[in-house]
């Protein structure tokens, strides 16, 4: 049995070092040909050394970005060359990396009902083949030395997998949606949530010589006991001991909207009952779906995974590795002393804990050190670093920074040399220069940020961009706020690091925690003062844009700099905080901006654009997609109704994607960002006519 479109390892191509991927490379100078561009969006690879990447490319259509899977080997003389897995417009996602070389993953195709379902696995002779199938697919895959751990969706009033497909079928044929909740969030992101709920499961191994072509069955595994007074008790996230023979698993707790998790050790072989490995206290929560995950050590006797203290009145955000013995319970605060917040994080060889982290407005890969601090082992250099994971004794990550898209690296763990793999797309050449902007706060505390400016001496108009997060940076990548779209077009770019950013210490991540409008915002203007302060820059034609947060900070710009910036561009936006604190999927934004600490004025009576709504004196372009359940749309409408009952005349415009959410992913919807973004710009900042994009009718 094989896909359509499989490929045999005899028939399989080789993806040669010198070649591009099959399409005509992009232009900055043509957004249709950027947002269809092939790039890698992500790699992982087994501890034995088998390593898969995903690269994203554009269907026949040239109308949805499809995931492709690539294998990296090498060929009798050591040179490194991909090897294509999988091929054909339907969409592979990567689930496993086997530790037989095996592969594990799903097809999709949104023209075909059901096309997720199954799972197929790679072996590393022959033909895919479908290995099990489960109505709704499956969350989560890991191949253990004897059995699959899979994570899967199953009806609550289910007991097993075939009830659950009895239930999804006739809720299907009565062509029924609703859903009944009980508990907090009904949404996440840009996903409605039930009425199917995460499940354990686990089945046999399948035979990677095809003697047995047969899926296998799952096996349904009872979870821990809820604790009293949970209003929620969820599966949130799985790591299976290498052994198979138990699971760590993360269940998530809500009383009311405060959400925490705990750490259980779940058997697979017998009757155990799930044992607790760690619960909350009174500041911290274990994390288990966020980017560090959880990883259990090779010999299976203890966890690494993050914990988090929320951002509260008062209380900083912070994040730690931790380490919890998986026999006594025993915590070990890996970066105790380490002063930032760490990013992914992979166990390496000899029980080494290696972690991604943001670096002064560039990134980097570190090593844990057996005092909780760390250090940093990649070059001191521009790059920034993702995906990190271990492969057959050396790291593996996507390397990318503002001037490159990311690419797939090997990292030696002795030395810190990184090699490149050979190149999948084809090289960037940027339509300008990079450089560095450096300011004084107006307390004193030395700011800095990127400036990306066009070919020629200028005076080149400039557009501000903040950054969302709120926590974060502007350091690697982006397909969605990429500045070299503008500057092509002649406007000089400000990647501005204010107050609430990362990668600075925790110092700089403290300005603004309980004034989210005051220090960034002061921050954002001393860089923007001293970028205008040069002679290359127009002081006379300045804009101002953001998303998430950084819509948040341009709808308080807008209320709060007169007609200083020519023109606003907002996506995303936080306009109503006490509105938007009651009605997002994040119930820890209510407690951080309207709860109180001794009595004091929460935030959201203080820092919230809409209470200077009358103060909007420039034109705005309000973005926005209906299914964003974090900043939910209701913001935008609000903010749209003010600015048409105060000065409708001023040009203001809204940008509405009824079918995207927080970010805007389809190639034609993404073309329309960009054209509408660049042409509002040319009518405030340079007089032009508004060009109304072609795909917008």
């Amino acid at each position: 049995m094989s896909y359509p479109g499989s490929m045999s390892e005899t028939s399989t191509p080789d993806i040669p070092a010198t070649s591009s991927a099959p399409s005509e490379p992009f232009s900055f100078d043509d957004i249709a040909s950027f947002v269809r561009a092939p790039r890698i969006s992500g790699v992982a690879a087994s501890r034995e050394g088998t390593i898969v990447a995903t690269l994203r490319r554009i269907d026949v259509d040239g109308s949805a970005l499809v995931d492709q899977l690539i294998a990296l080997e090498e060929d009798d003389e050591g040179r490194l060359r991909w090897r294509a897995l999988t091929h054909g417009d339907k969409s592979a996602t990567l689930l496993a990396v086997g530790h037989r070389g095996e592969v594990y993953f799903s097809r999709s195709d949104p023209r075909e009902k059901d096309e997720g379902d199954a799972v197929w696995m790679l072996p590393p002779r022959g033909e895919a083949r479908v290995v099990l199938r489960h109505r709704g697919g499956v969350e989560s895959l890991e191949a253990t030395a004897t059995r699959l751990v899979v994570v899967a969706p199953m009806m609550p009033s289910a007991s097993t997998p075939e009830q659950s497909d009895e239930l999804a079928t006739a809720r299907t044929d009565a062509k029924a949606s609703a859903v009944l909740h009980d508990r907090y969030p009904i949404r996440f992101w840009n996903t409605d949530l039930g009425p199917a709920e995460s499940r354990l499961f686990t089945a046999r191994l399948p035979d990677t010589e095809g003697v047995d072509d047969a899926p296998v069955e799952l096996t349904a595994h009872a979870l821990p006991g809820a604790p009293a007074n949970a209003d929620q008790w969820d599966l949130d996230g799985v790591a299976a001991v290498p052994d198979g023979s138990a699971a760590v698993v993360t269940m998530s707790t809500r009383r009311a909207i405060d959400a925490s998790a705990q750490v259980w050790v779940v058997d697979l072989l017998g009757d155990t009952p799930p044992r607790l490995l760690a619960a909350e206290d009174a500041e911290h929560s274990w994390e288990s779906t966020s980017h560090r995950g959880l990883a259990v050590s090779p010999d299976g006797t203890w966890v690494l995974t993050g914990r988090e203290i929320p951002p509260l009145p008062g209380q900083l955000i912070a994040e730690d590795l931790e380490r919890i013995d998986v026999a006594d319970g025993r915590r070990t605060t890996l970066t105790r002393a380490y002063d930032g917040l760490p990013g992914d994080a992979v166990i390496g060889a000899e029980s080494t804990v290696w972690f991604t982290a943001d670096r002064h407005g560039r990134g980097g890969v570190f090593s844990g050190d057996n005092d909780g601090s760390a250090t940093l082992r990649t070059p001191d250099d521009e790059a920034a670093y993702s995906s990190l994971t271990w492969a057959g004794g050396r790291l593996v990550a996507l390397r990318s920074s503002i001037l490159e898209p990311p690419s797939v690296v090997l990292i030696d763990p002795d030395s810190g040399e990184v090699t490149p793999t050979p190149s999948l797309v084809d090289a960037v050449d940027v339509p300008g220069e990079l450089t560095e902007v450096s300011a004084d706060a107006l307390d004193g505390t030395p700011l800095r940020a990127w400036l990306a400016l066009p070919e020629g001496e200028g005076p080149h108009p400039l557009v501000v961009f903040a950054h969302g997060g709120p926590w974060g940076s502007w350091n690697d990548w982006t397909w969605r706020w990429n500045p070299w779209i503008f500057v092509a077009r002649g406007y000089a770019v400000l990647l501005p690091d204010p107050g609430i950013s990362t990668g600075y210490g925790q110092a700089l991540t403290a300005r603004g925690h309980d004034s989210i409008g005051n220090e960034p915002f002061t921050d954002i203007l001393a860089l923007t003062d001293a970028t205008v302060a040069r002679p290359d820059i127009d002081e006379g034609r300045q804009a101002l844009a953001g998303g998430s947060y950084g819509g948040y900070m341009a709808n308080w710009v807008a209320g709060h700099t007169g007609t200083r910036f020519h023109c606003i561009v907002t996506h995303a936006g936080l306009w109503d905080v006490d509105a938007m604190s009651q009605t997002t999927d994040n119930g820890s934004w209510y407690r951080w901006m309207v709860d109180t600490l001794d009595g004091g004025t929460p935030q959201a009576e203080v820092w919230s654009p809409h209470a200077f709504l009358e103060n909007i004196e420039v034109p705005m372009l309000v973005i926005h997609g209906d299914k964003d359940y974090r900043v939910p749309f209701s913001q935008a409408l609000e903010l749209w109704a003010g600015l048409q009952r105060t000065n409708p005349t001023l040009g203001h415009r809204f940008l509405y994607f009824p079918d995207e959410g927080h970010w805007i992913l389809k190639p034609g919807n993404a073309e329309v960002w960009y054209k509408t973004f660049v042409a509002f710009l040319d009518e405030h900042m340079l007089g032009k006519n508004f060009e109304r994009p072609k795909l917008l009718g």
